[in-house]
């Protein structure tokens, strides 16, 4: 019986490491972290406040995917797509709000 128990475990511990390895896909904005869903319209006034805001270090790079707001781990990946709709592949930590960009392209319109 203890044997049985303990596969069990072990295979539901290898599920949930397993499971937790897929990347997530999100659709959102390149935004930065101080203005948030400001600038979600993607205008070049946005554009510029986004650059703006991310050089002197009052925000950084972040994805606004719905209603939340990832801080992007790796801004080297988003950089140039700054106010763009795109879709990103990544890995996402929802307690620390932060997404690791493995793929990014621009949306479909």
């Amino acid at each position: 019986m203890k044997k049985r128990i303990l596969v069990i475990l072990f295979v539901l511990s290898f599920a949930l490491v397993t499971g937790s390895a897929f990347a997530d896909e999100l659709t959102g904005v390149i935004t930065e972290t101080k203005c948030g869903a400001a600038h979600k319209a993607g205008s070049e006034k946005d554009i510029s406040c986004i650059k703006s805001c991310v050089k002197s270090g009052a925000g950084k790079l972040a994805l606004l995917a719905g209603d939340k707001l990832y801080t992007i781990t790796n801004p080297d990946k988003a950089t140039g797509h700054e106010g763009h709709t795109v879709n990103v592949t990544g890995k996402t930590d929802e307690a620390g709000k932060t997404i690791t960009i493995e793929t990014l392209e621009m949306a479909a319109k």
